[in-house]
């Protein structure tokens, strides 16, 4: 498979080169929040981060199970390990500019990470009120479920 940024095949990566070098953010492409941001995303990444925007269809990467309700952020470096919802943002995030990065890294540190997540899951579960067409949805807890850990 291509390395892939918002469905394009970027210039410079061989195909399947990119596969296990550099970060990747999964996303869904049906999703107009998600769509939106990763394109605003792939314009302050420098090349040199090799941040791949890769849509949910496209993945079967670690965390591949998370891509129907969660955006995922998957680095190499960290073995199998993976990021989801505001975690996996926050991570893209900090591969771009200074103030994406500044951004990104009050996501995922306290005080900030609460909030950001509350953020998240408040976008994705409204996520048809703002043009989504798809599975990005937070799945409903079941009454007297605890919150998934991390």
């Amino acid at each position: 498979m291509a390395a892939v940024n918002d469905g394009i095949q970027r210039p410079g990566v061989e195909d399947g080169a990119a596969e296990a070098c550099g970060p990747a953010l999964i996303y869904d492409p049906d999703c107009s929040v998600c769509t939106a941001f990763v394109r605003q995303l792939g314009k302050r990444v420098h090349p040199s981060a090799g941040l791949r925007l890769t849509p949910s269809s496209h993945w079967e990467g670690p965390g591949a199970e998370w891509t129907d309700r969660s955006a995922v952020f998957h680095d190499p470096r960290e073995g199998d390990a993976f990021h989801v919802e505001e975690q996996a943002i926050g991570r893209a995030l900090m591969t771009a500019g200074p103030l994406p990065r500044a951004v990104g890294s009050l996501i995922i540190h306290q005080p900030l990470k609460p909030l950001a997540r509350t953020v998240y899951r408040t976008i994705a579960r409204n996520r048809h009120q703002l043009g989504c067409q798809g599975s990005c949805a937070i799945p409903q807890q079941r009454p007297g479920a605890s919150p998934r850990s991390r």
